[in-house]
């Protein structure tokens, strides 16, 4: 049995929404500093105190993979429609 959840991150309109298929569950957040928060947060509600699946690895799957460029320093390059604190 896997020891991981996969999460699938994709954009809808301005924000990113990350769902799990094994166990299913979902969350969004309106940048990747605060989906990441929200996706701990949803696994530490979701699973008791003790539970092994606590422990398990979180693996992000971007269903649009970024493409990145060394000139851009704002995550606009890869979530246009995101905020962030470069604009």
């Amino acid at each position: 049995m896997k020891k991981e959840f996969l999460f699938e991150i994709e954009q809808d309109e301005d924000m990113l929404v990350a769902t799990c298929h094994q166990p299913e569950m979902a969350t969004q957040g309106e940048n990747l500093d605060d989906l990441l928060a929200m996706i701990r947060d949803l696994i530490r509600c979701r699973f008791d105190e003790g539970d092994d699946r606590l422990n398990w690895l979180i693996r992000l799957h971007f269903l649009n993979d970024p493409v990145l460029s060394a000139q851009v320093a704002c995550c606009h390059a890869i979530f246009p429609a995101m905020k962030c604190a470069a604009r």
